[in-house]
């Protein structure tokens, strides 16, 4: 079946009134009336306005654009609908210019760079003449360096973990956040702090303390430190003694039998990519705190940067949902260095099944415990224990390996007392002493929050304040982000994976394949909406479908249908770059990417208007505080909804979920609530609206591979179309077959009216966008020369549309890629309804229908 492509390309600086234009959506320019709050669980302006945000994220070079090029930049994200930017990577070291550098890389980072921050101001006051508000990230790639007072030492990546806990660092970020704030724009008049275009306030980017707890164990001794002295200064608050501590950190239930095998010769490797692990028997006795038995060495000897390319399992395990289970091991490296274990089904899907954590290894012999409970779709004698080691070259050595049934106790190692004041850190676990870890981390990071956020206040600024994403940290995470507010989240359909260097763009995978094809739930947004804080306003500041997917097309219809049917309050899409090229230029390309950009006018009139109503049905969980420790020290971080105890149902309502699995985040909105009553986790169900509604707004057809959204002046089809008519109500389409079948159309009414009395509409019409000369490999996992050539080819749907109109006359106009009139369509209007044939003859994705 031959399908025909045609080139098709969205100008970089197009901004004209034209059908596809969907400025009128936002007020423009800000004023002081549309300086934002956050109450009542959503945004408002001034006014009392509710205000949602279709988002871009624009970071690093890209925030830094020319004083020729913000203007045109600004007013094309008007016309597309977008209302705010998200300024991301401001402090990068890679990028030029930075923040503290326009020249590029920095040593230090005390002053800001004045060159950069004169282009910064520029571009948002180009945003806010044109309607577009800020969202301002403090800390996301920021590095600690000698030339800020840091000891020279190997520190994570992007000045993760080190953020939240040490002094320099909490003064640089409060240092940093008085001079960005509080500096005057000379094109607005305003500082920051004091400006209406400032919306939102990150503090962090993807990162926590709780989350990566293992990364702090690795850290160089003078690094770790005051995080050492501050669990010990924790300890000795709520024990006093160590007698005290060693009976509470005895207690749990007896360890049940062995399931891991203690033969060296039961694990098995899984190298990938060209990946190499030699793995033998050595002997480790006389050595300090050694292991009994056998130790295994573990040497990675060509690795890709990737972690899971190069990993060691034990296999054929058979773990009961809902049951707890420890797994503990003494391990070493040769050199400081991060170990990933995880416990996971050894056949497809490879979910996650309870375990999900890493360890910081350094030169000494170490007990690592872990007590976790679990979950997710356990297959008996097809779960697996998996060390990951992909990351770094340095060798590992592990013995007494154990996995049981029961959450057993912990020992101090030899030595170690409250009275000697060194006690190491621990393990963020479900046994007492891994609790207790785990609670005095949520303090750090709560310290953390209430000082960056007083630092905030102190200069004048009021936009509300969110620290990191709220699944960073799990549901301690979520705990976290809901005594700021708001709360936010970030996920990718089908991230890709670089084999080699990391973000290499010619060589990567992805697995290619609509979310709609999951046999269950909603992809990954079932994942977002389980992160709800009940109360406080709900974004998505990252989300992206991954070029080069050939089903990018589902991305923004979709994504957005679901903001609108969970009833959350931004969607940012990630990310939009400065060039201008007549092709897609990478995985993350937002703003030349025609399936993604070309759907955001239809997107942005059906979210920002309020076109489709919320679920009516909610579904809310409720956790006691004092158990937030213990179910993040279990590893239930996607998990804890499934651990409600109990349910109360508002009246007499039918079809109650027995609990919160992915079909209930599809039908509810969702939300989770924290209380001060010790009670269980309690799954609640109510109805929002005095009925439901008669025909639901959003509904994901598994068995057919199908989105179908309905709302007054919005419709939307999405997925696997071809060789059928699918229908929602005012709204047919029969689509031909096609090589995939897949196709994504929407209907949007450009005045607000219900379609059937509009007099113009907006249709969009699309199969796939990707640039010519594309070479896939037999899986089409990777295509090479992706980036290479343009302009950018689209695939349309051949289709037959069937539109219900009060109209007695309409005409049908092809668009060129600016949204200017180029054909008229042939169409009959007879008995209330339009019909058209659609199809790549017409050389587009967009066409205008009009009132005569």
């Amino acid at each position: 079946m031959q399908t025909k492509s045609f080139p098709f390309s969205l100008p970089w600086d197009d901004a004209r009134p034209t059908a596809t234009s969907v400025a009128a959506l936002n007020p423009a320019p800000l004023t002081s009336q549309h300086k934002l709050v956050a109450k009542n669980g959503h945004f408002h302006d001034a006014t009392g306005r509710r205000v949602r945000f279709v988002g871009m994220s624009i970071g690093a070079a890209a925030a830094f654009p020319s004083k020729a090029d913000a203007p045109k930049i600004a007013a094309r994200l008007h016309k597309y609908g977008v209302n705010l930017v998200r300024l991301h990577h401001l402090d990068a070291q890679w990028a030029t210019p930075n923040l503290f550098n326009s020249k590029g890389r920095y040593t230090k980072t005390t002053a800001l760079d004045p060159q950069s921050l004169d282009l910064l101001e520029f571009f948002i006051a180009q945003l806010k003449k044109n309607g577009i508000y800020v969202d301002l990230n403090l800390h996301v790639s920021r590095e600690w360096l000698p030339g800020d007072g840091f000891p020279a030492g190997k520190l994570p990546e992007l000045g993760k973990v080190v953020a939240y806990f040490h002094p320099k660092a909490l003064a640089l970020q409060k240092q940093f956040a008085t001079q960005i704030l509080t500096h005057k724009n000379p094109y607005t008049g305003l500082p920051l702090a004091a400006d209406p275009v400032l919306a939102l306030v990150e503090l962090n980017n993807e990162d926590s303390l709780v989350g990566s707890s293992g990364q702090a164990e690795a850290l160089p001794t003078a690094i770790r430190k005051p995080l050492e002295d501050g669990w010990r200064a924790y300890l000795a608050r709520k024990y006093g003694v160590t007698a005290a501590l060693k009976k509470a950190w005895s207690g749990g239930s007896s360890l049940g039998q062995e399931l891991l095998k203690r033969d060296a010769g039961a694990w098995i490797t899984e190298m990938q990519e060209q990946t190499k692990l030699l793995v033998t028997s050595v002997s480790a006795a006389g050595q300090t705190n050694a292991p009994s038995g056998p130790v295994l060495q573990l040497i990675p000897q060509k690795i890709d940067t990737t972690n899971w390319h190069l990993q060691l399992h034990q296999t054929g395990l058979t773990l009961e949902t809902g049951k707890t289970y420890t797994v503990s091991f003494v391990a070493k490296a040769s050199a400081p260095r991060m170990l990933y274990v995880n416990t996971r089904l050894h056949q497809a899907p490879w979910s996650m099944v309870g375990l999900d954590t890493s360890v910081g290894l350094d030169t000494q012999w170490k007990r690592y415990t872990f007590t976790f409970v679990a979950n997710g779709s356990v297959v008996p004698g097809h779960c697996r224990l998996s060390l990951m080691l992909g990351d770094s070259t340095e060798a590992v050595f592990l013995g007494e390996w154990s996995l049981r049934p029961g959450s057993g106790g912990t020992v101090l190692a030899s030595g170690q007392s409250i009275e000697r004041d060194n006690i190491a850190l621990g393990q963020v676990s479900g046994s007492p002493a891994g609790v207790d870890y785990t609670h005095y981390l949520m303090t750090v990071e709560d310290t953390y929050c209430r000082m960056l956020k007083a630092a905030i206040a102190q200069t004048g600024c009021t936009a509300p304040v969110a620290c990191s994403q709220a699944s960073y940290g799990g549901i301690a995470g979520t705990y976290r982000e809901s005594k700021l507010d708001w709360v936010d989240m970030h996920a990718y359909w089908q991230h890709p994976s670089f084999p080699g260097t990391a973000f290499d763009p010619n060589n990567y995978r992805i697995e290619n394949t609509s979310m709609l094809s999951v046999s269950s739930g909603a992809g990954v947004l079932d994942g977002l909406a389980m992160h709800r804080v009940a109360g406080k306003p709900f974004t998505v500041s990252e989300y992206d479908h991954p070029a080069p997917s050939e089903y990018s097309t589902e991305m923004t219809p979709l994504i957005f249908a679901y903001a609108a049917w969970q009833d959350w309050d931004g969607v940012f899409l990630f990310a939009y770059e400065t060039d201008r090229s007549d092709k897609i230029t990478g995985f993350f390309d937002q703003q030349l990417h025609p399936a993604k950009l070309g759907f955001l006018p239809a997107a942005a009139a059906l979210f920002l208007r309020g076109d489709l109503a919320p679920a009516s049905l909610a579904i809310t969980l409720t956790v006691p505080i004092s158990k937030v420790p213990g179910l993040k020290g279990l590893g239930t971080d996607y998990a804890f909804w499934s651990l409600a105890q109990t349910r109360f149902v508002q009246g007499s309502l039918k079809n109650v979920p027995e609990k919160a699995d992915a079909a209930a985040f599809l039908t509810h909105r969702a939300s989770i609530r924290f209380e001060s009553d010790p009670g269980p986790l309690a799954l609640g169900v109510q109805n929002l609206l005095p009925a439901p509604l008669s025909v639901p707004g959003f509904v994901w057809d598994h068995k057919e591979q199908q989105v179908r959204v309905h709302a007054p002046a919005s419709k939307a089809l999405i997925g696997k179309l071809g060789g059928k008519a699918t229908r929602v109500p005012g709204f047919t389409a029969e689509v031909a077959p096609s090589v995939r079948n897949f196709a994504v159309i929407t209907l949007t009414a450009q005045d607000g009216k219900p379609t059937e009395e509009s007099r113009a509409l907006l249709l969009t019409a699309l199969d796939k966008a990707e640039n010519p000369g594309l070479t896939w490999n037999a899986e089409r996992t990777f295509a090479a020369d992706a980036w290479r050539s343009g302009p950018t080819q689209l695939e349309v749907p051949t289709a037959t549309l069937q539109i219900a109109t009060k109209q007695q006359n309409l005409t049908v106009w092809a668009l060129d890629g600016t949204g200017e009139r180029v054909n008229q369509v042939p169409a009959t209007l007879e008995n209330g309804t339009l019909t058209l044939a659609i199809g790549p003859e017409y050389q587009t994705l967009w066409y205008e229908i009009v009132a005569k």
